[in-house]
């Protein structure tokens, strides 16, 4: 593990035009995930995931009351088995962060990002990334901020089935 102080502030935080924002964050996950993974000894795909949610619901360690609002009349184990049954095609794996949010981005003066909390990262689609971020931007700044995501980013489509899985396995972790 390298680790290192990194100038600037959480995205969450940091005032910038969403524009701006919108745009860095396409650009810099787009660098991230095209960094060589043959060389990246973690695996945090579907499989690998989907093992760490069934042992958080063996271990009684997810709270449904913390699941988004789309989810909310759902137990982890429906949850669970929803996502067993509706899992994406073959994943198009990256290096991801695994834990892209705006809390754990952090921006500098020159428009720059840095990570932090990486515990998550590794080898893995790269909606596991993009799902959160657009997340949060439709959150911050609506949902006519996605186009700019998708070409900043480098995308010919946005591929909603496969964010919302992602946004959904999201949930045990």
């Amino acid at each position: 593990m390298l680790v290192a102080a990194l100038p600037g502030e959480p995205i969450e935080s940091c005032g910038l035009p969403p524009d701006i924002v919108v745009r860095v964050l396409g650009r810099e996950l787009s660098k991230l995930h095209s960094l060589p993974v043959v060389s990246c000894p973690f695996d945090e795909g579907i499989r690998t995931r989907l093992e760490r949610a069934e042992a958080a619901i063996a271990g009684q360690q997810i709270d449904p009351a913390e699941f988004r609002s789309s989810n909310s009349n759902m137990t982890p184990e429906g949850l669970f088995r929803r996502l067993v049954s509706r899992a994406p095609p073959p994943e198009d794996l990256v290096v991801v962060h695994g834990d892209a949010t705006f809390a754990n981005i952090l921006i500098d003066g020159l428009q720059q990002i840095g990570f932090v909390d990486c515990g998550h990262s590794g080898r893995a689609d790269r909606y596991v990334d993009l799902a959160l971020v657009a997340s949060e931007i439709e959150e911050r700044y609506g949902k006519d901020r996605m186009p700019a995501l998708a070409k900043s980013y480098g995308l010919s489509r946005w591929d909603a089935h496969r964010a919302e899985f992602f946004l959904d396995l999201y949930e045990f972790f």
